[in-house]
Protein backbone atom coordinates (compact mmCIF):
# COMPACT_ATOMS: atom_id res chain seq x y z
CA UNK A 1 0.00 0.00 0.00
CA UNK A 2 1.10 3.29 -0.72
CA UNK A 3 1.65 6.12 1.74
CA UNK A 4 -1.23 7.99 0.58
CA UNK A 5 -3.67 5.34 0.20
CA UNK A 6 -3.20 4.68 4.11
CA UNK A 7 -3.35 8.28 5.15
CA UNK A 8 -7.38 8.23 5.48
CA UNK A 9 -7.65 5.47 7.89
CA UNK A 10 -4.42 6.39 10.07
CA UNK A 11 -5.53 9.89 10.16
CA UNK A 12 -8.97 8.88 11.13
CA UNK A 13 -7.56 6.34 13.48
CA UNK A 14 -5.58 9.18 15.66
CA UNK A 15 -8.36 11.15 15.64
CA UNK A 16 -10.58 8.84 16.97
CA UNK A 17 -8.20 7.73 19.79
CA UNK A 18 -7.06 11.34 20.75
CA UNK A 19 -11.06 11.91 21.27
CA UNK A 20 -11.26 9.06 23.42
CA UNK A 21 -8.38 9.88 25.16
CA UNK A 22 -10.15 13.42 25.78
CA UNK A 23 -13.17 11.76 27.04
CA UNK A 24 -11.26 9.84 29.49
CA UNK A 25 -12.05 13.35 31.36
CA UNK A 26 -15.49 12.90 32.02
CA UNK A 27 -15.02 10.75 34.73
CA UNK A 28 -14.16 13.10 36.71
CA UNK A 29 -18.01 14.07 36.63
CA UNK A 30 -18.74 10.68 37.67
CA UNK A 31 -18.32 7.13 36.49
CA UNK A 32 -21.67 7.16 34.50
CA UNK A 33 -20.74 10.37 32.44
CA UNK A 34 -17.62 8.84 31.86
CA UNK A 35 -19.14 5.94 30.40
CA UNK A 36 -21.97 7.54 28.76
CA UNK A 37 -18.96 9.96 26.86
CA UNK A 38 -16.78 7.27 26.14
CA UNK A 39 -19.25 5.00 24.92
CA UNK A 40 -20.24 7.66 22.45
CA UNK A 41 -16.69 8.69 21.07
CA UNK A 42 -16.25 4.86 20.41
CA UNK A 43 -19.10 4.43 18.99
CA UNK A 44 -19.04 7.24 16.45
CA UNK A 45 -15.43 6.36 16.11
CA UNK A 46 -16.60 3.35 14.78
CA UNK A 47 -18.38 4.48 12.47
CA UNK A 48 -16.31 7.01 10.61
CA UNK A 49 -13.36 4.50 10.90
CA UNK A 50 -15.93 2.09 8.90
CA UNK A 51 -16.07 4.96 6.04
CA UNK A 52 -12.53 5.58 5.94
CA UNK A 53 -11.78 1.81 5.35
CA UNK A 54 -14.12 1.57 3.05
CA UNK A 55 -12.42 4.64 1.14
CA UNK A 56 -8.93 3.37 1.57
CA UNK A 57 -10.08 -0.45 0.31
CA UNK A 58 -12.21 1.04 -2.68
CA UNK A 59 -10.34 4.26 -3.72
CA UNK A 60 -8.36 2.55 -6.20
CA UNK A 61 -11.69 0.80 -7.85
CA UNK A 62 -13.44 2.08 -10.93
CA UNK A 63 -15.55 4.95 -10.22
CA UNK A 64 -19.59 3.53 -10.77
CA UNK A 65 -18.05 0.55 -8.11
CA UNK A 66 -16.53 3.11 -5.93
CA UNK A 67 -19.77 4.94 -5.48
CA UNK A 68 -21.72 1.78 -5.32
CA UNK A 69 -20.12 0.50 -2.38
CA UNK A 70 -20.10 3.64 -0.48
CA UNK A 71 -23.39 4.31 -0.54
CA UNK A 72 -24.50 1.10 0.10
CA UNK A 73 -21.88 0.70 2.79
CA UNK A 74 -22.80 3.90 4.10
CA UNK A 75 -26.38 2.77 4.52
CA UNK A 76 -25.20 -0.18 6.06
CA UNK A 77 -22.97 1.24 8.56
CA UNK A 78 -26.61 3.56 9.17
CA UNK A 79 -28.66 0.87 10.58
CA UNK A 80 -25.92 -0.98 12.42
CA UNK A 81 -25.40 1.64 14.38
CA UNK A 82 -28.69 3.51 14.58
CA UNK A 83 -28.69 -0.32 16.18
CA UNK A 84 -26.07 -0.17 18.29
CA UNK A 85 -27.21 3.43 19.34
CA UNK A 86 -31.01 1.82 20.44
CA UNK A 87 -29.29 -1.32 22.45
CA UNK A 88 -26.80 0.75 24.57
CA UNK A 89 -29.68 3.30 25.69
CA UNK A 90 -31.94 0.49 25.94
CA UNK A 91 -30.02 -1.78 27.75
CA UNK A 92 -27.63 -0.37 29.43
CA UNK A 93 -27.68 2.11 32.34
CA UNK A 94 -25.76 5.35 30.99
CA UNK A 95 -26.75 8.67 30.75
CA UNK A 96 -28.32 9.39 27.77
CA UNK A 97 -28.08 12.94 27.47
CA UNK A 98 -23.86 12.97 27.14
CA UNK A 99 -24.17 9.67 25.75
CA UNK A 100 -26.27 11.19 22.87
CA UNK A 101 -24.10 14.54 23.01
CA UNK A 102 -21.26 13.11 22.84
CA UNK A 103 -21.67 10.93 20.03
CA UNK A 104 -23.25 13.63 17.90
CA UNK A 105 -20.29 15.58 17.94
CA UNK A 106 -17.79 13.22 18.20
CA UNK A 107 -19.31 12.19 14.98
CA UNK A 108 -19.34 15.88 13.30
CA UNK A 109 -15.58 16.30 14.30
CA UNK A 110 -14.84 12.90 12.79
CA UNK A 111 -16.43 13.11 9.48
CA UNK A 112 -15.35 17.14 8.60
CA UNK A 113 -11.47 15.50 9.53
CA UNK A 114 -12.45 12.49 7.52
CA UNK A 115 -13.48 14.81 4.69
CA UNK A 116 -10.30 16.75 5.14
CA UNK A 117 -7.75 14.10 4.67
CA UNK A 118 -9.62 12.76 2.01
CA UNK A 119 -9.49 16.02 0.14
CA UNK A 120 -6.20 16.49 0.92
CA UNK A 121 -5.57 12.86 -1.24
CA UNK A 122 -7.58 13.81 -3.80
CA UNK A 123 -5.79 17.35 -4.26
CA UNK A 124 -2.34 15.67 -4.08
CA UNK A 125 -3.25 13.33 -7.34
Amino acid sequence: MNKSRDSVLKGTIKFSALLMLMSVGFFLLGEQVGVAVLAGVMLSSIFVSSSAWIFDAFKNAENSLFIKVFFFSTGIRFLLVLALFGILLGVTKIDEFYFTVSFIISYLCQSVTEMIFINKILQKE
